[in-house]
């Protein structure tokens, strides 16, 4: 187990509600890693405890298209350090607002073979009973060789207090499923409907839902209105987006099931076949 005194600190990247980002590097390995500093000070011993719980859980998962965790330890300073691994290519949010600033849709290949990897890793979670509670394009980083990796496994939604729906209504909830405003438990399928706002933002490069303020947005999410489909994406990618926008939890597919449709089968075996050459 290794400590702070390991990296070097290299510039700051980002600050979340319950902590600071920074991009670090291994005195020793050389390589670039981020760590996430969360403050404990304020929180309670239970949520002290889950915090700590959270990050040896997220130790165990190992996915090509998950963040990967390195290690974690506590300072004397109060804080919990969570290093985990660099995806240089940035976060999906990003590059879809560059997109959208050059006026430039992306390729369908290119949307399906991202919805693709994001189906894996939430596959391979979902496999071990964990939901990720908090997808959106903001948590979904790119490698340098354009591949996925999906982080932000709920580390914030732990310290945050999940019981408290007020708190995990920081910020707008734009990837909220219908099903959550009314008190309904988080489950698998509230991460569907995530995946698919998601994917119709890496469409449209827009929101799915978006308002003013949180009260149309809400009204938006319940209105049952489907949002439009740009015309220039097939059908069954479209058909795939409305499914897992669904209104009703148990109509929306479930990941296994999106990865058996044939038209995602296709193009599994595209990448497959283009890998192997």
């Amino acid at each position: 187990m290794g400590g702070l005194d390991d990296y070097d600190i290299l510039k700051a990247i980002g600050k979340g509600s319950y902590g600071e980002v920074h991009l670090i590097q291994h005195k020793k390995e050389r390589k670039q890693y981020v760590v996430k500093k969360l403050a404990l000070q304020k929180v309670s011993r239970r949520e002290r405890k889950a915090a700590e719980s959270e990050a040896k859980l997220l130790s165990q998962l190992k996915h090509p298209n998950i963040v990967s965790y390195k290690d974690s330890f506590e300072n004397d300073d109060g804080f919990l350090y969570i290093v985990m691994g660099f995806a240089e290519g940035g976060d999906l949010y990003t590059k879809l607002r560059e997109q959208r600033e050059k006026d430039e849709f992306l390729l369908e290949v290119q949307v399906v073979r991202w919805f693709i990897q994001i189906c894996m890793a939430l596959q391979y979670l979902h496999q071990k009973h964990i939901l990720h509670r908090d997808l959106k394009t903001q948590n979904i980083f790119l490698t340098k060789a354009k591949m996925i990796k999906v982080g932000d496994l709920g580390i914030a939604r732990v310290l945050e207090g999940a019981s408290d729906m007020a708190t995990t209504l920081i910020g707008t909830p734009y990837y909220m499923s219908p099903e959550l405003f009314s008190n309904k438990p988080y489950n698998h399928k509230s991460d569907v409907w995530a995946l698919g706002c998601c994917v119709y933002e890496m469409t449209t490069l827009k929101h799915a839902f978006n308002a003013k303020d949180m009260n149309s947005l809400v009204y938006k999410i319940l209105k049952k209105k489907m949002p439009k489909m740009p015309a220039m994406y097939s059908e069954p990618l479209c058909e795939l987006i409305k499914i897992m926008l669904h209104q009703t939890a148990e109509k929306r597919p479930s990941v296994n099931r999106i990865l058996r449709n044939p038209f995602i089968k296709k193009h599994i075996q595209l990448f497959l076949d283009e890998s192997s050459r």
